[in-house]
């Protein structure tokens, strides 16, 4: 690909924008810049402006007295180079993200109406498309793939707009009009409130990917991770690994299954949740309706054996910052949560009951409902 056709990325720092431009090098151009060098020349060119949280080294906005001249960090200049952003574009297609990378992603949580250190969430509540920790060894590849989103949908989104809501969103999403799940995908994305149809107020392509990013990506909605594919399947998500490492049936079946739309590996891999549940149905169609079946059926399609979940009803649980782990537990052993922004369309969020015991803020925004269940031990009959 030649530099004309990289994403680009202007680096906001005032210590080390050119090193994080290095580590950018070959997969995207950039712009290192110090706060006080961003020109709208800088604004127009870039599809992401990356900027650094923490601004000290700024001797001229020292030397100013009026406070409305002096954003005293990244979130504050952010705003502002996002209004001159848009200002600039005019109500176009050329679209501009803006995503903080620091090292202090706490700092930032906690001057929110959140414990969360999510990067969704923290990015969210920030007017940002994202939110980038300085110690993450993917952050290159992330804001790379996030910037040629951008990008892309600058470039398309006039189509988009004249090409209709069904078809906006088979090529958006990467989804096959021939799968047999398909129309069910569809409705599972509308469901989701997706912002395209002509009652979504500003609707627009930079809108389209926070909605991704912020609200699909992180939950379980009509896109599933790795962890409650496991679960449909009652394996273990590290046997799920394992067959998508080979070339077998299975992998074939479930690739088949997999999202391939934008932003398709910015949080990892994804596979649509209406064909995976369609695939385990088959399965149960075609004879296998009791577990050993199934299981057995899987692994003939694996042509190798496949670590087994002993457990009913299977649910992945979240942690502290609602990733999911990869134990997946019984039913009997989590309790329902309402984090913050978690969408009422997504899957339930569950955690353990060992974990929201051990984590008075956690154990906060368990479902009222379930409450008296982290109060007592199974074996206290009602008893503290």
């Amino acid at each position: 690909m030649s530099n004309e056709n990289l994403p680009r990325i202007l680096v906001v720092d005032d210590e080390d924008a050119k090193s994080h431009a290095l580590g950018l090098q070959g997969c995207a151009s950039s712009r290192p810049r110090h706060p006080n060098d961003v020109d709208a020349d800088d604004l127009d060119w870039a599809d992401l402006v990356l900027m650094d949280f923490m601004i000290e080294k700024w001797e001229e906005r020292e030397k100013l007295e009026q406070l409305s001249l002096r954003p005293s960090n990244g979130l504050a200049l952010a705003a502002v180079l996002r209004e001159h952003a848009d200002f600039r574009n005019g109500g176009g297609a050329d679209y501009t993200a803006f995503a903080i990378h620091t090292g202090h992603i706490g700092d930032i949580s906690s001057r929110l109406h959140t414990t969360s250190r999510a990067a969704h969430v923290v990015a969210r509540l920030n007017n940002l498309e994202w939110v980038f920790d300085k110690s993450d060894k993917t952050r290159f590849d992330r804001s790379t793939e996030l910037a040629a989103a951008v990008r892309a949908i600058s470039g398309s989104w006039k189509d988009v707009e004249h090409g209709g809501v069904e078809a906006a969103l088979q090529r958006l999403l990467g989804l096959d009009g021939r799968v047999l799940w398909r129309s069910r995908a569809l409705d599972d994305v509308v469901l989701c409130q997706v912002p395209l149809s002509e009652f979504s107020a500003g609707t627009n392509g930079l809108l389209f990917l926070r909605w991704l990013l912020h609200s699909i990506l992180p939950y379980p909605t009509f896109l599933w991770a790795e962890q409650w594919v496991a679960a449909q399947l009652r394996i273990t998500p590290a046997a799920l690994r394992m067959v998508f490492r080979g070339e077998s049936a299975l992998a074939g079946d479930l690739n088949a299954c997999r999202y391939d739309g934008i932003l398709r590996g910015f949080m990892g891999p994804r596979w649509w949740r209406a064909g995976v549940e369609q695939y385990a149905w088959g399965i149960r169609a075609e004879g296998a309706r009791d577990p050993e079946a199934f299981h057995q059926k899987l692994e003939e399609r694996a042509e190798s054996q496949l670590e087994r979940l002993e457990i009913a009803s299977p649910v992945v649980c979240v942690d502290r910052d609602l990733s999911p782990a990869d134990e997946l537990c019984r039913l009997e052993d989590a309790v329902r949560m309402v984090p913050d922004l978690w969408p009422a369309y997504a899957g339930t969020a569950y955690a353990t009951i060992a974990s929201v015991r051990d984590d008075a803020e956690f154990a906060a925004v368990v479902h009222p409902l379930d409450r008296e269940r982290i109060a007592f031990d199974d074996d206290d009959d009602g008893e503290k």
